[in-house]
């Protein structure tokens, strides 16, 4: 195994308001997105695989990538799980597991549009036909504006909750906002997490934290080339001169080497 990528998508609909405009993923959009994976050879693997990779029992093969879902958006079960399904693509959704059957409360206000949430019908439904679940907090609170209790309280009651719902183990963590310190990170590993999943972009080794693993962020706005240019620079934004820019300092890296 030599690297692997986490995408880290949310809604998969139209954007209703301006600032929806990054977080939801038109559903043709997202099929597009998949459809790519596919074709372009890439090994869609799940978070489970990538737990035993390295924790030293399963080989990754080469191009691998995980997909994963942040907070538990209705559509993820309406307009995302169709599309997995019909091109065999494990997911991970980190569930904000106060809000399942409500709204995503903690976008109020702030320009977003109010969403529906999974129920735990649609949970259960999706969990029973192979789609993993991991915790993204009860709350979606900022971590590191918390006490060591309060942050004690959002990862083992959320995840209590999870296995309650689910009928089986959670092995997964989602830092909401992709805020987190040490000392949240030891916190998530004493909760009994397998794994947590950042918003720092990169590539994923052997060596990488399991506990910080890095995710791609793709944007709703994303055109396939964007896709594209993130899986092969592992970055989270894109631009259409950017490869230019890269492989030419490249070049002139080894031209400097070579007259050193």
């Amino acid at each position: 195994m030599s690297r692997f990528l986490v995408l880290m998508y949310h809604m998969v609909s139209e954007p209703k308001e301006r600032r929806d405009a990054r977080f939801a993923c038109p559903p043709a959009l997202f099929e597009r997105h998949m459809a790519y994976l596919v074709r372009r050879g890439f090994r869609v693997v799940s978070l489970e695989e990538i737990h035993s990779a390295l924790t030293g029992g399963l080989s990754l093969p080469d191009r691998s990538v995980a997909v994963t879902f942040d907070d538990g958006y209705a559509d993820n079960y309406e307009n995302a799980w169709p599309v997995l399904e019909r091109y065999g693509i494990p997911a991970t959704v980190f569930l904000v597991t106060d809000a399942v059957g409500r709204t995503n409360h903690w976008m109020e206000g702030r320009g977003f549009s109010r969403r529906r949430m999974l129920s735990w019908a649609q949970v259960r439904e999706m969990s029973d036909r192979g789609v993993s679940f991991g915790s993204h907090t009860a709350s979606h609170p900022r971590l590191t504006e918390l006490s060591p209790v309060q942050v004690e309280d959002e990862l083992v009651s959320s995840r209590r909750v999870l296995e309650d719902g689910l009928g089986k183990p959670v092995l997964s963590f989602a830092y909401p906002y992709g805020l987190v310190t040490d000392a949240v990170r030891e916190a998530v590993e004493r909760a009994g997490y397998g794994l947590g999943c950042s918003t720092r972009s990169g590539f994923n080794r052997r060596e990488t934290d399991r506990f910080l693993l890095r995710r791609i962020e793709v944007y709703g706005t994303d055109r396939v080339w964007r896709l594209a240019q993130k899986l092969t620079f592992a970055m989270n934004d894109a631009s259409p001169f950017y490869p230019l820019k890269y492989y030419w300092n490249r070049a002139l890296a080894r031209w400097i080497g070579k007259g050193s």
